[in-house]
């Protein structure tokens, strides 16, 4: 269960990127986000609004996370993305 921790380059327009370099587990360390890899890949994500998605949310169900938006230059390198989430115990 060993993440490699990295730290995302900021491009304009609140987007991200990653270029892993080999085959892994690797942690944004700014979005919690986990992506497992089989081989070298750029990964650019970014946080987007509920404002424009939230109409396709169907009760009872409600917008209750962040929503990504994640581009991979290799679609068969990436196996796997973990989302961070929360969870509100309070009433």
């Amino acid at each position: 269960d060993q993440k490699e921790q990295v730290t995302p380059r900021r491009l304009a327009g609140g987007q991200h990127v990653v270029q892993l370099d080999a085959e892994g587990t690797y942690q944004c360390s700014l979005t919690g986000l986990i992506f497992e890899v089989t081989e070298a890949v750029k990964i650019t994500y970014s946080l987007l609004s509920w404002s424009k998605y939230a109409n396709l949310v169907e009760k009872p169900w409600i917008v209750g996370g962040p929503l990504f938006d994640v581009r991979c230059d290799s679609s068969r390198a990436l196996t796997s993305i973990q989302f961070p989430h929360s969870l509100c115990l309070g009433g």
